[in-house]
Order: C-alpha cells, then sequence, then structure tokens
C-alpha cells in the first residue's frame, strides 16, 4: 500500500508540466463543430459546387493603422509574415473590386437594353450610306426630289410613267388625311424610299446648289428615326448604343457607391487581410502584439478570446486553491487531511487533463469551453468525494470502530461509487447528442467525473492507510469532528422542515413558477463581448470599424428557378435595402430593386438554385449583423455565411439540449437510482429537486445579468443537475442505514451527514466562485450561478425542502424496496 501512496504522488509530479500546457492545445472557433447537417453549412456546399463564391474559403482580419497611408500600408505589410498565407487587400483594390463586380453583374442589362438599340443603330448606318449615295448621285436625288414637289403643281416631270403612277396613287390616298405638302412628302417617301426628300419643299426643290449644301450639313438623324419608327433617342443611342446602354443602366442602376470615404477617416487608414478559415489564433495574437493599430473581425475576437482564457486560467486556479485551501482550513482546521484533500483534487485534474491531450492524438478537438469547466468540476467533486470518506473515517475512529478505514471505505466509498456513477450517467447524455459542440463538452464532462472519482477513492484510501492518526490530527489535539457545533444549523432547518413540510413544499412550488417565469421570460445573446473582455482589442476595433467599411456577407439559397419566385426575392432584397445592405441577386443590383424580371434574372440560377448575396450593413458577428442574419432567416430563406453559422450552431446546440440532451440527462438518472435504491419515488423527488434548484440558479443569474451568454444557461443545468446528486445521495445513503420512525430517520441522516454535505458544497461553490474573478462575463455568469446554486442548494433545498418531502411520501420512499438497515451493535 505504501508504494501505491508513492506512486499516486509520482504520477501528480510527472503529470504537471503536461497539464500546464493544456491551454495551449484549446480550440476557441465554433468552427470545427459546425455539422454538415446544419443549414448554413448545405448552404455553403451548394455555394462553392454551383456558384464558385470566392468568399467561402477565406475569412477577413480589419486592420486600423493610422497615419499616411503608405506609412500604414507598410505598417501592416511589415507583420503580415506573422500570417500564413495571408494577402492585403488596400482600399484601391476593393474599390477597384467593386466597379469590376458591378460591371460584371450589370452586363446583361447592359447587353439587353443595347440590343434593343441595335436596329435604330442599323437604321442609323443605312440613313448615313443613303446620304453618301444621294452626294454621289445627286442627279438621281433631283429626279427624287422633282417627281415628289412637282407632279403636285402639275409640272412636267422626266421620269419613268410607272414611278409617276405609283406616286400619284400614294399622293391621292395621302391627300384625304393631309394637306397638300405633307401628301407630297409622304407619297416621295413611300414611292422611293428615301426619308431624305421631306426635308423639301415647293418653293426649293429645284436649287441643286442648295440640296447638295443640305445633305452635306445634314446630321439630324433623330428626327429621321422618330419619323420612322416613332422614338425619340438621343445621338449616342444610335450612333454608340453600347456607350448609350451603359449611361442608361448606370443612371437606372447606380453603383453602390464604395468610395475612399469607406477606409480612411482623419488620420486611420481601414485594410482588409484575407487569411485562410483555419489561421493559428495564436498567429493572429502574435500579428496583433506587432502591428501598431486595432484588429478586429471574428478571428481577432476568437484569438484574443484564447488570449484572456489563458490568463484567466491562472487566475482560476489560483483563485481556486485559495478559496478552497481557506474553507478546508476553516471546516477541518488539520494540515494533513487538507492536504490529501487538495492532492485527490490536483492528481483528478492533472488525470483529465492529460485524458484529454491523450483523446487529441485521436482527432478530438479540446473546445475551451470543454477545457474549463475541468477544474472547477473535478476540483470541487474529487474534495466533495474525499470529504466524505475522511469524515466518515473520523466518525468511526470516534465511534472505536474496529476496522474504521475498512468501514468506511465500504459505506462512504460505495456513496461515492454510487453518486461518481449517477454523475457520470447523466454526463453520458451528452454523447448521446447529434450537436457536435455537446459532445465535445460531454466528453470533458465525463472525464471530469471519472477522474474526480479514482483518486478521491484510490489516492485517499492508499494515503489514510499510511498516515498515523496522530498526524491526521495535527496540530489540533485530536481529529475533527464529524458533528460538532456547526450541526445545530441543520439540526434546527431539518426540524423545521417536518413540521412545516406542507408549507415548505407550497414554498417550493411558488419559488419554482417564478423562477420559471424568470426563464422563460428573459432572452440570452451571442455578443462578443461575453467571450472577450470589454477593453480589448478586437471589441474596441469592432466598435471602430462602424466609421469604415463595415460589411460582412450573408449569402443565401432559393431552390428553383428565379422566375417562379421572383415575387417572393424582390419583397425580402427590398426590404433589405431599406435597411441598409446592398443586395445582388436576380431582383437587385446593390441598393436597386426591379420589380419586374430583367435581364439579370437568370444571371443568378443555377442547377436548380437561386443565390443572392446580402452584404449586411453591420461587421461579422457584431449584433447588428447577427440580428440581421437572423432577420433573412425568419423570411424563410436559406443563408449562409459567417453570421448564419455562428446562429445555426447556437440555435441547433440550445435546441438538442433543452429538447434531448436534458431529457436524456433526467432519464438516466431516473432509471439509475430507481435500479440503485429499489425505489420509485426517490428517483422523481431527487430529479424534481435538481430542477428546483437549476431554475432558480438559472433565474438568479438572468436577474442578475440581465441577457446572459447563450452558453450560460445550458451550462448551469447541466453541472447543477449532475452535480447536485452528490449531496442527495449522502443524504439518502445515510438515511438508509438509520432506525428509527421515517421522520427520525430523516433527522439522523441529515444531521450526519449534513455537515459533510455543507462543507462540500462550500468547497464547491468555492471551486465555482473562483469564475467570478475574471473579466470574461460569461465565465462570470457561470461561476456565480452554479456557486450561487450550490449555495442554495446546501444550506436550503438539502436540509429544508427535501426533509419536508420525504417526510410526505414516508414509507413511500422506499417502495417497492426494501429499506436496509445496520443492525445495533
Amino acid at each position: 500500500m505504501k508504494h501505491l501512496a508513492i506512486a499516486w504522488i509520482v504520477l501528480m509530479v510527472i503529470l504537471a508540466p503536461v497539464v500546464l500546457q493544456v491551454q495551449n492545445y484549446f480550440v476557441y472557433s465554433d468552427s470545427p463543430f459546425l455539422s454538415s447537417t446544419y443549414q448554413s453549412i448545405v448552404v455553403e456546399n451548394l455555394v462553392k459546387d454551383y456558384f464558385n463564391l470566392s468568399q467561402t474559403s477565406y475569412s477577413e482580419i480589419y486592420v486600423i493603422v493610422n497615419g499616411s497611408y503608405n506609412e500604414s500600408l507598410d505598417s501592416v505589410e511589415s507583420n503580415l509574415h506573422y500570417l500564413q498565407d495571408a494577402r492585403i487587400i488596400t482600399p484601391y483594390e476593393i474599390i477597384s473590386q467593386y466597379q469590376q463586380q458591378y460591371l460584371q453583374q450589370v452586363s446583361p442589362l447592359i447587353n439587353s437594353t443595347e440590343a434593343k438599340l441595335l436596329r435604330v443603330h442599323q437604321l442609323y448606318l443605312n440613313l448615313t450610306e443613303l446620304r453618301n449615295a444621294l452626294l454621289d448621285n445627286i442627279s438621281n436625288f433631283m429626279c427624287q426630289l422633282n417627281v415628289t414637289y412637282g407632279v403636285p403643281l402639275g409640272k412636267n416631270v422626266n421620269a419613268p410613267a410607272n414611278v409617276i403612277s405609283t406616286y400619284k396613287t400614294y399622293y391621292f390616298l395621302a391627300l384625304q388625311n393631309l394637306s397638300q405638302i405633307n401628301a407630297s412628302r409622304l407619297a416621295g417617301y413611300l414611292t422611293f424610299k428615301d426619308p431624305y426628300v421631306i426635308f423639301f419643299g415647293y418653293n426649293n426643290y429645284t436649287n441643286e446648289t442648295l440640296v447638295r449644301q443640305f445633305l452635306l450639313n445634314f446630321n439630324n438623324y433623330s428626327i429621321l428615326i422618330r419619323l420612322l419608327t416613332g422614338e425619340d433617342l438621343p445621338p449616342l443611342a444610335y450612333e454608340n448604343p453600347h456607350e448609350y446602354a451603359v449611361q442608361l443602366v448606370e443612371r437606372e442602376v447606380p453603383q453602390p457607391g464604395v468610395s475612399l470615404s469607406y477606409f480612411h477617416r482623419n488620420n486611420s487608414w481601414l485594410f482588409i487581410v484575407q487569411v485562410p478559415r483555419n489561421e493559428s489564433l495564436s498567429s493572429i495574437n502574435i500579428f496583433m502584439e506587432n502591428l501598431h493599430g486595432v484588429v478586429t473581425g471574428h478571428l481577432p475576437i476568437y484569438a484574443q478570446s484564447e488570449l484572456y482564457t489563458e490568463q484567466n486560467l491562472r487566475i482560476i486556479d489560483v483563485v481556486t486553491v485559495t478559496l478552497v485551501g481557506v474553507l478546508l482550513i476553516l471546516l477541518l482546521r488539520s494540515l494533513v487531511p487538507i492536504l490529501l484533500l487538495v492532492g485527490s483534487a490536483l492528481i483528478g485534474v492533472e488525470v483529465a487533463y492529460a485524458s484529454l491531450l491523450g483523446l487529441r492524438l485521436l482527432g478530438y478537438q479540446i473546445y475551451y469551453i470543454s477545457g474549463l469547466v475541468i477544474p472547477p468540476i473535478v476540483f470541487g467533486i474529487a474534495i466533495d468525494y474525499s470529504l466524505l470518506f475522511i469524515y466518515r473515517y473520523f466518525e468511526e475512529l470516534r465511534a472505536g470502530s474496529k476496522n474504521p478505514l475498512t468501514t468506511a471505505f465500504r459505506t462512504a466509498g460505495r456513496g461515492a461509487l454510487f453518486s461518481g456513477l449517477s454523475i457520470t450517467l447523466a454526463f453520458a447524455s451528452f454523447l448521446l447528442s447529434p450537436s457536435p459542440l455537446l459532445r465535445n463538452i460531454g466528453i470533458a464532462l465525463v472525464l471530469s467525473s471519472v477522474f474526480s472519482l479514482l483518486p478521491s477513492i484510490g489516492f485517499t484510501y492508499t494515503t489514510l492507510r499510511e498516515i498515523s492518526v496522530r498526524a491526521l490530527s495535527f496540530p489540533r489535539r485530536e481529529i475533527p469532528n464529524p458533528s460538532d457545533s456547526r450541526s445545530r444549523y441543520l439540526r434546527f432547518m431539518v426540524n423545521l422542515s417536518i413540521r412545516r413540510k406542507y408549507l415548505v413544499v407550497v414554498f417550493m412550488v411558488i419559488s419554482s413558477v417564478l423562477a420559471m417565469g424568470v426563464f422563460l421570460t428573459h432572452t440570452t445573446n451571442i455578443n462578443a463581448n461575453e467571450i472577450v473582455p470589454s477593453f480589448s482589442e478586437s471589441l474596441v476595433g469592432l466598435n471602430e470599424l462602424t466609421r469604415f467599411f463595415n460589411y460582412s456577407l450573408d449569402y443565401a439559397i432559393i431552390k428553383g428557378n428565379p422566375n417562379s419566385t421572383y415575387s417572393f426575392i424582390y419583397n425580402v432584397s427590398a426590404q433589405a435595402i431599406s435597411r441598409g445592405a446592398l443586395v445582388y441577386g436576380p431582383a437587385s443590383l446593390g441598393k436597386v430593386a426591379f420589380s419586374e424580371p430583367t435581364a439579370l434574372t437568370n444571371k443568378f440560377y443555377s442547377h436548380g438554385y437561386t443565390l443572392v448575396e446580402f452584404y449586411v450593413p453591420y461587421p461579422v458577428f457584431s449584433d447588428g449583423a447577427i440580428n440581421f442574419t437572423t432577420w433573412l432567416i425568419s423570411k424563410g430563406l436559406q443563408v449562409g455565411g459567417s453570421n448564419a453559422q455562428r446562429i445555426d450552431i447556437v440555435s441547433n446546440t440550445v435546441h438538442v439540449y433543452y429538447s434531448l440532451t436534458l431529457p436524456l440527462t433526467i432519464l438516466f438518472i431516473l432509471v439509475y437510482l430507481g435500479v440503485l435504491l429499489r425505489s420509485v419515488a426517490l428517483p422523481i423527488r431527487l430529479v424534481l429537486s435538481l430542477l428546483f434548484s437549476s431554475l432558480v440558479g438559472v433565474a438568479v443569474m438572468f436577474l442578475v445579468f440581465g441577457s446572459v451568454y447563450w452558453l450560460s444557461p445550458l451550462i448551469v443545468f447541466a453541472l447543477l443537475f449532475s452535480l447536485g446528486i452528490d449531496y442527495d445521495m449522502f443524504i439518502v445513503l445515510r438515511i438508509r442505514e438509520e432506525q428509527g420512525t421515517e421522520d427520525e430517520r430523516i433527522r439522523k441522516g441529515v444531521e450526519k451527514t449534513g455537515l459533510v454535505v455543507t462543507a462540500a458544497g462550500l468547497v464547491l461553490t468555492g471551486a465555482f466562485i473562483s469564475l467570478t474573478a475574471v473579466n470574461m462575463q460569461f465565465l462570470r455568469e457561470i461561476g456565480f450561478a452554479v456557486g450561487f446554486s450550490i449555495l442554495f442548494d446546501t444550506f436550503i433545498v438539502r436540509p429544508f425542502i427535501v426533509p419536508a418531502v420525504m417526510s410526505i411520501l414516508g414509507k413511500y420512499n422506499w417502495w417497492p424496496g426494501v429499506r436496509r438497515t445496520r443492525n445495533k451493535a
């Protein structure tokens, strides 16, 4: 046994340097946990396959630098080597890209407009050729004029008889509706198919010099085209239809207006750096540290979350050890038991982290939430189990038991084992979740529970065998008393609970309803300021970015031909434009929406899908961008892009947890405890107690913090629904050992285990309250809510609510099984 105790210590020393590096392998982005079934990922794959949208292959970092343009550009370029395969997009390149994109996208409109003018253009060319031909053969033109104006005047005209006959036919028909001069002109045009004859009259048609001069100087083709086609067009329309089509389209569909003012404010310049979507966050942090400017974007936000989490982990570790140490000193007031408790917790944390690193070799990615929950969980549970073991050992020593350590191991060790397995089963429900993120967190939770149990029993047992009772009491003269004056509070609470049991249940029901009301009426958020401090560079930059080019891209896919869904596409596009977006799709171009189909309509159609691109007027992951993307999704669009992916992983994870994972957790607890305790009522009562504590904790968190981070309620429910089993199991298993009437057994069980439960609750509270010492809001929310809930559970639920309910149930607590009791000595 001595060698086993030494082996535990050697293991703790060996794993220490390995575990200190674990935070270097944390993953902070949600991207690795995006499921291929998520709508945003489906859309992204469709866009890649059918529309070749390059924006899906990289991420953008926004860099704001003070100084002249060249100085700012040099500053960014000189630090670009810290990033892999990065590329700077200058303001001028961005403006040029938008102009080229605009021209490319309006080209169908230009082509269709030009095509409508080609007939007029050809007419213009024919008219110019005719004018040149008339100049070359002026005598022929003079003959046409003589027929046109000489015949009506009765002049003798030298022309073929059939020409004169045809002319007269047209002339007399026209004369029925027109004046003589206009009838002459129309008949001349119809006879000779020459519109130039209409520019002369009865008094000048014989002046060859005048006629030649007119043809040489003629350029008023607009009037001819209007007379021939009825269209009133400017000269550019028929002389250069392409240029006219460009001007017409640009006038009706103006360019988005992305100008240099989007990138230059006062003495600041904005540059966009494109990096691979899997860019190292450590590299981004180094880039930010060395660049004399402000860097923002969703990758910098994740990178700074990594940086501040690493710093906060050190704070959490120090505060946890300090708080727990102080609590243990106050509770035990003996040195060696405190060292044993802390040692078992440290071994548990180290083995849990080492296991995560081992799984990483098999492809597991350590999500930072998964890594962060391990220290407080393992520290709290391992000390709880060890404390239960040690307190029972002290109790057996004071009772003069023949084999106190063996008896403690058989009773308290069994209780810890049963409780640990129940927690592991509760956490195992995460492993069955279809959500990759919940499965990832579940693996960490299961490891936390398993490696809290092993050292708390194995290390504590083997070490206690090698330590004398005298050493355990140092510096006191005797070992700590598991039942001292501090039990008076527990005695008072349990007696009051049993006397007023029905009022206690009414209090529980009313409190539950109020807590549920708070839970249902308060909202969560996915704000970036929850995962990085408000003073961080990435958030400061996010605020500054609103003064510059701050668009983020959402792309939407609509199944089917755009002609069949045109009115829907138009309405959504018009509404998005009114909200400040630039929209490129079948029914819009930038800031302009088309109420009727145009030549653009089919440009955004491919392989049975229609694409609409929304340039959202907010930086990616900002509140405005998330709200805008949520609005697009609410309109029935399938949306892709970084904003949509963030929304997908949040909404899917939350939905899966409350609809599947939490019910599975409850089911596992009910079945396991039902089999273990051979009771129907006890597991149901325990689950209701856990639900009560969890609801109160989450409700208080909402009341204190207002809108909280989306993960906070999930983590609080997950931890409380599992960790809360411990204390209930300690009490129930002890009540089963006691004898007497049901109320007497309840009183004895609560009083004898109450001090252990109180001590364990205070230690676990200290472990989680340490999270409130950091500068990350969502960690403070979790730490406060879990800490408060455990205190509430320790001092209200277990000594006050549980006895009342068990007293009401009476003998039915144990139905249909038979309660086991210890034989009296």
